[in-house]
This record gives C-alpha cells, sequence and structure tokens, in this order.
C-alpha cells in the first residue's frame, strides 16, 4: 500500500461508551482509512494510577482530540462530579489541544430512543449534560445524524489536521533524514561559506586616503621620512604653531595627512586614519607603537 501520509497523527477519542457503539467504531474506521491512529481510553487500564491521570497522559501525547457527544452524559468522577468525558474536553481545552467534535442531533436521538428505549439518554444528570452540550457546541463542533455523517466529518477534519506543521505526529524512521550525512553536509557548507567568507573580504578594495592606498601613502611617508613630523603634529593637540621641517610639513600638507594656516597644524581626518591603520599594523607585528628611531621611516 502507498503511504500518503506524511506523518500520522494520534487522535485521542472520548465518548460515552455503551450507547455509542456504532458511532465508536466509525470514528476509529474514518481515522485508520485517513491514515491515523485512534487512542481512547476504553482500550486501556489505568494500573496503578488514577483513571484521570492515566487520561490526561494520553491527551498530553496525543495530537488531536476528538469528542462525540450523544444522549448520555457518562461515568461521573467522584472528585468533581463532572463526567469524565466533560473532564477530557476541558484539559483538552486548557492544554490548547487542537480538539472537534461530532455531536449527535437531537432527532437523531429521538429515533434511537423510540427504537432502543430510554437507555439511550441521560436519566440521571440532563441538566449537567446540557450544559456541557452548550459549552461543546460554542467551540468546533458538527452535528451529525449517524454513522456515516461522523466518517465524514472526521475525514474532512482531520485532512485540514494533517497539513499543520506544528502536529509532530508519528513519522517512519525511514523518513527521517540521515542525521551522519546531514552533519557531514552542515560542515561542508561551514567550510564553504568561510572560505568564500574569505575570498569576499580579499576582494573588497582598499580603503582609500585622499585617493591612494594605505601602503601607497605608507611608502611616500617612509621614503621622504616623514613620519616623525607627523607624530610631532599628532602630540601637538588640537593645533601647533611648529618650527619643523617646512618640506616635511608640505609634504604631508600635500598628501592631506596634516591641514593648518598661518603655521599652525593640525592632523586631518586622513592623517589620523593613516596613523590608527600603522598601530594595527604595528600592534600585529607585536612591535610596540613609540615614536623611536626604528618608526621614523614610516
Amino acid at each position: 500500500m502507498v503511504d500518503f501520509v506524511r506523518k500520522r497523527l494520534q487522535i485521542f477519542v472520548s465518548l460515552t461508551f455503551t450507547d455509542l457503539i456504532p458511532e465508536r467504531q466509525a470514528a476509529v474506521e474514518a481515522i485508520l482509512t485517513a491514515g491515523h491512529i485512534p487512542a481512547g481510553m476504553e482500550l486501556f487500564t489505568s494500573g496503578d494510577e488514577s483513571q484521570m491521570e492515566v487520561i490526561k497522559q494520553w491527551i498530553d501525547e496525543s495530537d488531536v482530540y476528538l469528542l462525540i457527544l450523544g444522549g448520555r452524559y457518562g461515568s461521573i468522577e467522584p472528585t468533581t462530579g463532572k463526567s469524565y468525558i466533560q473532564l477530557e474536553y476541558e484539559y483538552a481545552v486548557e492544554k490548547n489541544k487542537p480538539l472537534f467534535a461530532c455531536v449527535i442531533k437531537d432527532s437523531a436521538i429521538e429515533l434511537r430512543v423510540k427504537s432502543h428505549g430510554r437507555g439511550v439518554i441521560e436519566q440521571h444528570e440532563p441538566k449537567k449534560l446540557e450544559a456541557f452540550r452548550e459549552l461543546v457546541l460554542g467551540k468546533t463542533a458538527r452535528f451529525c445524524e449517524d454513522a456515516k455523517d461522523i466518517k465524514i466529518a472526521i475525514g474532512e477534519t482531520l485532512s485540514h489536521f494533517a497539513r499543520r506543521d506544528e502536529l509532530v505526529g508519528w513519522v517512519r524512521p525511514t523518513a527521517q533524514p540521515n542525521m551522519p550525512v546531514l552533519a557531514d553536509e552542515i560542515v561542508r557548507l561551514s567550510k564553504e561559506n568561510a572560505a568564500l567568507r574569505n575570498r569576499l573580504e580579499s576582494q573588497q578594495p582598499a580603503a582609500l586616503i585622499e585617493g591612494r592606498t594605505f601602503e601607497e601613502v605608507k611608502a611616500v611617508v617612509q621614503e621622504r621620512k616623514l613620519l616623525k613630523t607627523l607624530l610631532d603634529v599628532a602630540r601637538g593637540g588640537h593645533g601647533i604653531s611648529v618650527t619643523l621641517n617646512r618640506n616635511a610639513l608640505e609634504e604631508l600638507e600635500s598628501l592631506k595627512l596634516i591641514s593648518g594656516s598661518g603655521g599652525a597644524y593640525r592632523v586631518s581626518f586622513a592623517g589620523l586614519f593613516y596613523l590608527n591603520r600603522y598601530r594595527e599594523e604595528k600592534l600585529t607585528k607585536n612591535r610596540p607603537y613609540t615614536s623611536s628611531s626604528e618608526e621614523h621611516t614610516g
């Protein structure tokens, strides 16, 4: 059989059992036909835990909660005075569990009374059943007359639930990704990404200092021994009136590493950029940034 279902949802089926045997069978068949997994408390024993705790565990582990509500309220839980199906429903709502309900029409219930007697309707807690029915109809619910209607309602509803990505369901191991291969692919892509990033960075145009690269400016500063003069201007603070080498000052000004007027000079933005790059280069080579004669070559 071809598996058209990517994931199989677990559906918790809640209903009163003895009066809804055909409906329960129809629900199970509809769930299985849709490729999903039915679960209901009549299929399990409570073990050492309380019945309600077991119910909650199964609801937690299911993907969808389905209620089929007929003419009976069901067995009463002693502590709360509510029926188990109402407690199940309220717990599913509290946990924000995706849910829907198939509610048997009054006309269909009346026909059952004529065929099977009053045992198919609630004899002891009719008001509680009526209040619960109103609660259910206030949320996602569809009226049904018979097993055929239930099958149609379940089939249509589950087709919508199966497309919801947040519902995990059960997935075959063969449908899971090959984790070792996936891990190798992630490593390969990471290396490729790093290589591409390095290549991109190496192809970025170099930052320019007034139209020249740092290496071009550095070559001029070294050749003409301009660094000491540039450092002296930089140490002068906001501005400096200097009696320095006039030729060096003019050359630094022509390189636009300093600016000034009336004999007062300051390091320009381009000059600051040059000095910062020069400092970074020296630090990278583990050489101290000083004004020693070694540095005065630029």
